[in-house]
């Protein structure tokens, strides 16, 4: 699903009416001219933080990246939306190492294949969410519907839909890992 179509959903629930028709007729529009809107420009940046807290504590989005160590480290901040190692491994073999200092410190300098928990960059409101393609878009559209709740002073409607978006993203946690395609840094 595209970020646009959650965006679009999330201004119907919110009674954003003129924002809902100028999405409606974003095809036609540049996103530019989209983000000019303050009350689309401030939902384009709320989903991101809604995708990030639904990634990092619901639904796990895995991903992997082979790294080269220089003087036996690697920094964990060189690792694209690092949200929680889950292992490290050489030649198909899990290998030991240390967290010291935000860097992944090795016995040796070699290249490595590191296992990450992350979440999707948004940079476009036109991006593909492919983690979506594993349950309904319900959870993001609540998330980010009680997120311009809180941020626009509107508290009962926030808690209205802040459990709407609890219940929906609790029921996501027993999914299966979603994984990332690999990525090869140099």
């Amino acid at each position: 699903m595209k970020i646009i179509e959650i965006i679009k959903h999330s201004a119907e629930l919110l009674g954003l009416d003129s924002e809902r028709d100028l999405l409606e007729a974003g095809s036609s529009s540049t996103e530019d001219s989209l983000l000019e809107n303050k009350e689309i420009k401030k939902l384009f940046n709320l989903i991101k933080f809604s995708i990030q807290e639904l990634c990092t504590h619901y639904v796990p989005v895995c991903t992997s990246q082979e790294i080269s160590t220089t003087n036996k480290r690697y920094p964990l901040s060189n690792l694209n939306n690092y949200v929680r190692l889950i292992n490290v491994s050489k030649d198909g073999q899990t290998v030991k190492f240390k967290i010291i200092n935000r860097n992944l410190e090795f016995s040796e300098d070699s290249s490595y294949i590191v296992n990450y928990m992350t979440y999707p960059t948004i940079d476009s409101m036109y991006d593909e969410i492919d983690f979506l393609s594993n349950f309904s878009s319900d959870a993001l559209v609540f998330g980010l519907c009680a997120y311009y709740c809180l941020t626009s002073g509107m508290f009962e409607d926030f808690d209205s839909f802040y459990d709407k978006y609890i219940t929906k993203a609790e029921s996501l946690k027993d999914l299966k890992i979603f994984e990332l395609p690999a990525r090869r840094w140099e």
